[in-house]
């Protein structure tokens, strides 16, 4: 599986990571978790995601060793995987709770966790070949950015810093003009699925997926994918 075939997605939007752990829980998925600084790796399942705590639980470690790791304070990273699909991220322990028969781990919700979404189609990167995007926002503003890859599904655009920290995971863009070779355009919907910041560098990547988009969009889309990539692997 090639790097490109997957989508490092940061999802920072509560009500969506509450979404993915539910789902961890009614998979009865095993997880893993690494406790402080620790590389032991332990199992464990997620019994229950409270929103009004922010909270969630996991199930006690069957490894005694391992539980007596647990602490009040203690960070535990955690790595699972929903349908192949991996999720991280890390969080404090809140509180060991007992009962007569078994022990429940209370964390935190993280403020963020890394969703490894599996792409649906091929990304091709861009290279020199001048793909720019123009994304308008409300109170008549607008940015325009370097589109860096694209795919029939989504692509990824690179924003001046100053002007990306305005824009928001989940976030809806209406009628985004993307220029292609040849001087065509398309105008379509986005969804906003990722931002990563790298404010010393002075700017950000911004992943997007197409929610609006016409059949006839679409094919003009995958045509330009397939000549980026037929382009690269002529140089290479």
């Amino acid at each position: 599986m090639t790097e490109q075939e997957y989508a490092e997605q940061q999802v920072t939007y509560k009500p969506h990571m509450v979404s993915l752990l539910r789902r961890l829980q009614s998979a009865r998925a095993v997880v893993t978790v690494r406790i402080n600084n620790d590389t032991a790796l332990f199992n464990t399942m997620v019994i229950d995601v409270s929103v009004n705590d922010d909270v969630l639980f996991l199930d006690e470690i069957t490894t005694p060793a391992g539980h007596r790791k647990i602490k009040k304070g203690a960070t535990l990273h955690f790595d699972g995987r929903l349908k192949g699909v991996r999720i991280q991220f890390s969080s404090k322990v809140q509180a060991v709770e007992t009962d007569i028969s078994l022990a429940l781990y209370r964390i935190a919700l993280p403020d963020n966790l890394l969703y490894w979404q599996r792409r649906r189609h091929y990304r091709a990167r861009v290279y020199d070949e001048p793909l720019a995007i123009v994304l308008p926002l409300p109170l008549k503003k607008q940015f325009t950015g370097k589109i860096m890859d694209i795919s029939a599904s989504g692509l990824c655009t690179r924003l001046d810093y100053p002007a990306s920290a305005v824009l928001e995971s989940e976030q809806a863009i209406q009628h985004a003009t993307i220029t292609m070779p040849g001087r065509s355009e398309i105008t379509c919907d986005l969804e906003l699925r990722s931002i990563r910041h790298f404010p010393q560098q002075g700017y950000s990547l911004v992943g997007s997926e197409f929610i609006e988009i016409s059949p006839h969009q679409q094919n003009h889309v995958e045509r330009i994918v397939a000549m980026l990539d037929r382009n690269h692997r002529r140089t290479n």
